[in-house]
C-alpha cells in the first residue's frame, strides 16, 4: 500500500475514534439544608425519649413516665439508661426539660422471665393548636440468638393501658401507627425471658409524622 494512502487511513481512523467518544448530557442538582435548633422544635420534631424520673417538673407539661429508669434488678445491679442528643427543649421558669432523640439501655438479669416497667417514656411536647402526630416502632437489628426466648418492646399510655406489642425476635417487625397528640407520652415497658446467659441485643426505630403514610426504610 502506497504510504501516503496509509497514513490517510490512519487519519481517517483517528478522526473517527474521535468523533465516536463518549460523550454526557450534564445535569445538576443543589441543595442546601437549614437546621435550626431544639427550643425551635415543633409537631413531630418535638417528639422524644424522657424520664420524669429524671426531670421531674416535666410533669407540667408530659405524663409521668419512666419511673422505673434507674431501677434495681438483683444483688445490686441496676437498669442504666444513655440518653442521646437533645432534639427539642422548653423553658418553664428557670427549668429546662428535654427530650432525646435516643436512648441506650442496658439491663442486667439473671434466666428466668422478667418484666421490666416503665423503665422510660416517648413523648410530645406541643400546644393544642399542634396536629397530632404518628408513630411506629420497628425492629431495626436484633441479635437475641439463643439467649432470649422471647422478648417484647410494650408501649403503654400512663393509665397503663397497651397501646402496642412489638417482638424483638426478627428484624424488619413493626407495629403502628399510634397516634400521639400534644402533650401527651407513653411508658415503655420490656418482657423478657432469658434461657441462657450472655449478652442480646437488639435497636428499636421510631419513626414520627404528621403523615398517616407507613414508612419504608
Amino acid at each position: 500500500m502506497d504510504r501516503r494512502l496509509l497514513l490517510l487511513v490512519v487519519a481517517v481512523v483517528a478522526l473517527v475514534g474521535v468523533v465516536n467518544a463518549t460523550v454526557y448530557a450534564y445535569r445538576w442538582l443543589t441543595g442546601q439544608v437549614i437546621v435550626a435548633g431544639p427550643t425551635e422544635a415543633r409537631g413531630a420534631a418535638c417528639t422524644g425519649f424522657y424520664s420524669s424520673e429524671a426531670q421531674p417538673g416535666i410533669t407540667l407539661t408530659l405524663p409521668d413516665a419512666g419511673t422505673n429508669y434507674n431501677a434495681q434488678t438483683y444483688d445490686g445491679y441496676t437498669i442504666t439508661i444513655t440518653p442521646g442528643d437533645v432534639v427539642c427543649q422548653w423553658t418553664i421558669g428557670a427549668t429546662t426539660y428535654y427530650l432525646y432523640e435516643s436512648i441506650k439501655v442496658n439491663i442486667p438479669i439473671t434466666v428466668g422471665s422478667w418484666y421490666i416497667q416503665d423503665f422510660y417514656g416517648f413523648g410530645y411536647n406541643g400546644t393544642t393548636g399542634d396536629p397530632p402526630v404518628y408513630v411506629w416502632f420497628r425492629v431495626e437489628e436484633t441479635n437475641l440468638s439463643s439467649l432470649l426466648t422471647t422478648a417484647y418492646l410494650i408501649i403503654r399510655t400512663p393509665d397503663g393501658a397497651v397501646v402496642g406489642r412489638l417482638d424483638l425476635s426478627s428484624t424488619g417487625n413493626m407495629n403502628g401507627s399510634f397516634t400521639l397528640s400534644p402533650g401527651s407520652g407513653w411508658r415503655l415497658d420490656l418482657y423478657i425471658d432469658a434461657a441462657n446467659s450472655g449478652t442480646a441485643s437488639f435497636k428499636v426505630g421510631v419513626y414520627v409524622s404528621q403523615s398517616t403514610e407507613t414508612p419504608r426504610p
